[in-house]
C-alpha cells in the first residue's frame, strides 16, 4: 500500500473559471478565494463541449499564461492537477463539473510540477525586529526587489513553473492545494493515457457514448454523487 498523499490520476477540468470583466484570469489572483469573487465557471454545454473536443482531438492545448509580477510573465502552458480522487470535490468548486484524467507515467513525460512561493521575504529570512516595520512600509516594492535578487525575472525559464501565493489552512487562501503540472507545449495523448472521465450523472450516458463513438475503450465515466460517496 501507497499513502494517498498523491494521485495516479492527472486531472484537466473544462469548466472555468472565466473572468467577468474579461481580463486574463490568471494574471492578476493569489489564491483561490481571489479566483472565486472575481470569476465565473464556463457554462456546462461549454464545458461539455471542451471536453469533448479534448477527447476528440487527443490534444490539450497551451493558451495559458500567467503573470508572476507585473513585468513578469510565463510562456503559455497547458495544464492538469495532481489531486486523489476523494479531494477533488474541493477543486471542484473553482474549475466546474467536467474533467479528464490522464495516467500518471503519460503525465511524467511530459510535465513538470509547479513550484509554490511565499511572494513576502519576512518568511524566507532572517529579519532584525526594527527592520520588520521597514519591509511592512515598503510593501509590494519589497517584494518585487527581493524576487529579482532571487533571479526572478522575465529571462528566468523558472518563472514558467513558479506561482506566488499565500500559504493557509483554509484551502480557499492560497494555490497549494491545487498541485498543478504544467506543460510549455501541447500536449498529444493517445486513448491509451486517458484513464476516467468526470461529469455530473445525468451526463454519464452521454460522454460514454461519445467515448465509444471515439474508439476509447475501458475508460471509467465517473460522476460527482459517486465521487461524494466514496
Amino acid at each position: 500500500m501507497k499513502p494517498r498523499f498523491y494521485s495516479n490520476i492527472y486531472w484537466h477540468f473544462t469548466g472555468g473559471p472565466v473572468s467577468k470583466d474579461g481580463s486574463k484570469v490568471w494574471h492578476h489572483y493569489r489564491c483561490l478565494r481571489e479566483v472565486k469573487e472575481n470569476t465565473t465557471l464556463r457554462h456546462p454545454e461549454k464545458a461539455m463541449e471542451n471536453l469533448k473536443n479534448i477527447i476528440q482531438s487527443k490534444v490539450l492545448q497551451a493558451t495559458t499564461t500567467e503573470k508572476v509580477l507585473e513585468a513578469v510573465e510565463t510562456d503559455e502552458f497547458c495544464c492538469v492537477c495532481d489531486i486523489p480522487l476523494k479531494d477533488l470535490m474541493f477543486h471542484r468548486q473553482y474549475y466546474g463539473d467536467y474533467a479528464v484524467g490522464f495516467n500518471a507515467k503519460k503525465i511524467h513525460d511530459n510535465f513538470h510540477p509547479v513550484l509554490y512561493f511565499e511572494p513576502y521575504p519576512t518568511k524566507m529570512i532572517k529579519i532584525k525586529p526594527k527592520q520588520t516595520q521597514q519591509l511592512k512600509t515598503e510593501g509590494d516594492e519589497n517584494q518585487i526587489n527581493f524576487l529579482e535578487l532571487l533571479g526572478i525575472n522575465q529571462s528566468n525559464p523558472l518563472v514558467n513553473f513558479l506561482k506566488l501565493t499565500h500559504f493557509d489552512s483554509d484551502y480557499d487562501d492560497s494555490f497549494y492545494g491545487e498541485r498543478e503540472w504544467r506543460c510549455l507545449d501541447d500536449f498529444h495523448f493517445t486513448r491509451r493515457d486517458v484513464e476516467a472521465v468526470i461529469v455530473p450523472k445525468d451526463h454519464v450516458n452521454d460522454i460514454g457514448e461519445f467515448l465509444n463513438g471515439e474508439g476509447f475503450r475501458n475508460i471509467s465515466v465517473l460522476s460527482w454523487d459517486l465521487i461524494e460517496n466514496i
